[in-house]
C-alpha cells in the first residue's frame, strides 16, 4: 500500500503535538507540513529553529515521517527582484529540510505574469528551476513543482520538465487539478507525468451548478481518484499519497477530525 500523508493546511489550529499524535494515532506514516497554525511558513516558527531538537524527537518517539515541506516559491517570474525573493524563501527551506532529512519540497509555477503567456514566461521558468535545482543539489533536496495555478495542462507541463531536465526538478502532481480543470483523463495524465512524478497530492470534489467544485470526502466525489491510484501503483510510484484538505484556505470544510481518519479507510479500501 502507498504510504500515507496528509499536509498540516487540513489541520491549521492544531499544535505540533497534535499533529505528530494525531497523525500516529489515524495511521498516518507521515506529515507534510504546508504551515504551523498562524505561520505559514514553518521556517519562521520557534519548532523549527530554536526547538528543532525536540521536534525531531517527537516525530521520532511516535514513528511519523515528514514527508515534504511545502512552500509558496513560484518560479514563473522574469523580475529579478520577485526572482531573488522566491529563490531567498526557497534556500530557507531547502536548508531545513536537510537538517530534518526532509527528500522534498514542494514549489510553484504560479500565476503567468501580466504581459505573459505560458509559452513566452517558460524560458523564464525554466532558467529559474535550473537555477535552484542546481542549489537544491547541494542540499540533497528534490523540488516537486505542484500541477497548480496556470500550469495544470499535462502535456505542457511535461514540455516544461523536458526543457528544465534536471535531476533535482520533478513533479508533485495534484490528482484533482487536471482533471477539474482540464477534463483530463487519468491515463493522459499519467502518461504525460508518470516519469518526472515524486509525489502526489489526493483530494476529491463534486462539480456545482455554477461552474465551480466543492471539495469532498475521499471517494464521494466525481474525480477518478482511483483510477489514478491504481496507474500508479501499477507503474512502480512508491512515494506518499498526501491528503490535501485545504481547511487553511476554506474554514467551512469538515473539521480534520472527521476527514484524516476517513482519508485513511478509503484508502486502505481501496489500495
Amino acid at each position: 500500500m502507498l504510504k500515507l500523508s496528509f499536509t498540516t493546511l487540513g489541520c491549521p489550529t492544531w499544535t505540533l503535538r497534535q499533529i505528530a499524535e494525531n497523525a500516529a494515532a489515524m495511521g498516518y506514516d507521515a506529515v507534510d507540513f504546508r504551515g504551523l497554525q498562524d505561520a505559514l511558513d514553518i521556517t519562521t516558527t520557534p519548532e523549527f529553529t530554536t526547538d528543532l531538537a525536540a521536534t525531531q524527537r517527537l516525530f521520532a518517539d511516535l514513528g511519523v515521517a515528514i514527508s515534504g515541506i511545502a512552500t509558496s516559491a513560484r518560479y514563473a517570474t522574469a523580475d529579478p527582484v520577485e526572482r531573488e525573493k522566491q529563490f531567498d524563501e526557497t534556500r530557507r527551506n531547502m536548508e531545513l529540510a536537510a537538517k530534518l532529512n526532509v527528500p522534498l519540497l514542494r514549489v510553484f509555477g504560479g500565476r503567468v505574469p501580466e504581459g505573459y503567456t505560458v509559452d513566452s514566461i517558460m524560458p523564464a521558468l525554466v532558467e529559474n528551476l535550473r537555477a535552484i535545482g542546481d542549489e537544491a543539489e547541494a542540499f540533497g533536496v528534490t523540488l516537486a513543482l505542484e500541477t497548480h495555478d496556470d500550469w495544470t495542462d499535462s502535456a505542457v507541463f511535461a514540455r516544461l520538465m523536458r526543457a528544465v531536465n534536471h535531476p533535482r526538478v520533478r513533479v508533485l502532481w495534484d490528482l484533482h487539478h487536471p482533471f477539474r480543470f482540464n477534463a483530463e483523463a487519468p491515463e493522459v495524465t499519467y502518461a504525460n507525468l508518470a516519469p518526472y512524478t515524486v509525489s502526489i497530492h489526493v483530494k476529491d470534489s463534486i462539480s456545482t451548478a455554477d461552474g465551480g467544485y466543492q471539495y469532498v470526502l475521499l471517494g464521494t466525489g466525481d474525480v477518478p481518484i482511483k483510477r489514478m491510484l491504481d496507474l500508479l501503483v501499477n507503474g512502480g510510484y512508491d512515494g506518499y499519497a498526501i491528503l490535501e484538505w485545504e481547511k487553511r484556505w476554506i474554514p467551512t470544510l469538515p473539521e480534520p477530525e472527521i476527514v484524516f481518519p476517513q482519508y485513511v479507510a478509503k484508502m486502505r479500501e481501496w489500495l
